[in-house]
């Protein structure tokens, strides 16, 4: 109980950032699901009109990211749409980062839940608040790295099968 120095109050004033990232990794869960069971769309959803099978978030984020704050613009999305359509790898890549996101987000997530209620208070509020982001900046490293080993991976499928029909 909190009769004098707002211990409690402190620690809940230090938790948003790992709230959001429940919110987050929750609902990354839900489109991972939702794309293994094939749900179509009821809907529009980002571009995609209704009757496509909804897609993992981390599709979802970069299309609006680079779409909307990057100025990609309607063309980007075209080409996004059929970039995931055409390329098993690109598919694959997109739902391994929405898996790795997600499990990071709900571990470290409950790692700062922990740490609020745990540690003294003097430190709760920069750990809860300043302690998620120096992580999500060492994933957003290896989400580069990864991506990028991906992409190459893909190039070379692409020229493997532009070659494979000279060969035969």
């Amino acid at each position: 109980m909190d009769q004098d120095d707002h211990d409690f109050q402190i620690r809940l004033i230090s938790l948003p950032t790992a709230v959001l990232m429940y919110l987050v990794a929750t609902l990354t869960l839900l489109s991972l699901v939702l794309n293994r069971l094939e749900l179509k769309l009821p809907f529009r959803f980002g571009s995609l009109d209704a009757g496509n099978v909804l897609r993992p978030a981390v599709y979802y984020i970069v299309e609006d990211v680079v779409a909307v704050d990057g100025g990609g613009g309607v063309e980007y999305r075209k080409a996004f749409v059929e970039r995931y359509d055409s390329s098993q790898i690109f598919r694959k890549m997109i739902w391994d980062l929405s898996v790795v996101w997600m499990l990071y987000f709900y571990v470290f997530a409950a790692l700062f839940t922990v740490l609020v209620f745990t540690l003294p208070k003097a430190a709760v509020y920069a750990v809860g608040w300043a302690g998620p982001f120096p992580l999500a900046g060492l994933l957003t490293i290896w989400t580069i790295f990864y991506v990028k080993s991906q992409l190459r991976k893909e190039k070379e499928r692409l020229l493997e099968d532009e070659r494979t029909p000279l060969l035969n």
